[in-house]
């Protein structure tokens, strides 16, 4: 018969003492991790307690402690004719210069000649009008060239078409922001107004230089007033542009019959011609209309023309505020509707 061999085993008092040699091992073990973990959360502990101390210290405490200190946001229904909230428009001021900047930079990318567009575009319009109505038509422009003549014209025009367009279509090209995210709508806009000044002051260069080469002598007192039609221009063109938006959410025809009517208003206004070439039959309809003497102020105050009466020029301001404050008023009224058309 095969023998039966079986390995030792240790006895129960050998496995016990091995046992409790274990133990011990791994409770003195974890008792060293404990000791570690506890005094890392007491370093972290004075840590969070010295830099309290020291927010607090300085006043910049970063949790409130008493519900006195917490920031209350009250959210009240808007009447249905109300002003600007400039309180409100000031809080979003960066939000402002943020959609402004990214107007500026948005512009001319993707292009060739970049902003290069905005001295030609200027050049080109005041080349064909000199073409057309000086050369062409024989039409006077006084001691200056035609191309001038209509270059400072085309200056303030820009500016007002330029502001009208792009305001007006603030709403629509920005949709997906108005129906998911809060913020004062005017802002939208009001934005494209930075973009308008920087093309403004490009031209106004293009127009120094041109005036120079032709023998230009600028009218030093009668630049100071420039700012002055400018302003008026814009807040015009603001004022239609933000009506033309609030009716653009609810009435996409007016999208497709602005440009008509600018060009309509362009030549119903005298931006390459003077107002002295209308006929006198029609030179009525043309003293109510107030870009009429935006135009002839902006063109005085460029080359040393004639200057406005203070009749005409109170006319004329008295318009653009009008106007100004009626778009404001419409697109407030409006403004609730907007987030559902989108």
């Amino acid at each position: 018969m095969g023998e039966f061999n079986e390995e030792p085993t240790q006895s129960p008092s050998k496995n016990g003492a091995s046992f409790g040699a274990n133990f011990e091992l791994e409770r003195g073990f974890g008792a060293a991790h404990l000791s570690s973990a506890v005094e890392r959360f007491a370093v972290l502990k004075a840590a969070q307690s010295f830099a309290s101390r020291l927010w607090e210290r300085f006043g910049l405490s970063e949790t409130p402690q008493t519900a006195s200190e917490l920031a209350v946001l009250k959210i009240r229904p808007q009447a249905h004719w109300s002003l600007v909230n400039f309180r409100e428009m000031w809080e979003y001021r960066d939000l402002l210069w943020t959609l402004a900047v990214r107007d500026l930079k948005l512009r001319y990318r993707q292009t060739s000649l970049g902003i290069l567009w905005v001295v030609f575009q200027p050049v080109a319009g005041a080349g064909v009008f000199a073409l057309v109505f000086g050369w062409v038509a024989g039409m006077a422009a006084g001691k200056q060239s035609y191309f001038v003549f209509s270059l400072a014209g085309l200056l303030v025009w820009t500016a007002f078409q330029s502001t009208l367009s792009k305001s007006s279509m603030a709403l629509l090209g920005n949709g997906a922001l108005v129906s998911k995210v809060y913020f004062p709508r005017l802002l939208l806009p009001l934005s494209t107004l930075l973009s308008t000044l920087v093309d403004f002051a490009i031209g106004l260069v293009v127009f120094v230089v041109a005036g120079l080469l032709t023998g230009w002598r600028p009218d030093w007192l009668g630049l100071l007033t420039l700012p002055v039609w400018l302003a008026a221009a814009l807040l015009t063109s603001s004022g239609v542009g933000l009506l033309a938006a609030a009716l653009m959410t609810r009435f996409r025809d007016v999208q497709h019959a602005l440009p008509t009517l600018l060009t309509f208003l362009m030549y119903a206004s005298p931006v390459a011609y003077a107002l002295s070439a209308v006929p006198e039959k029609w030179k009525p309809i043309f003293y109510w209309n107030p870009v009429t003497w935006m135009l002839e102020g902006a063109r005085a105050a460029l080359l040393g023309t004639t200057p406005v009466s203070g009749m005409w020029m109170a006319y004329s301001f008295g318009c653009s505020l009008t106007l100004f404050g009626l778009g404001v008023l419409c697109f407030r009224k409006m403004e609730r509707s907007f987030a559902d058309v989108f």
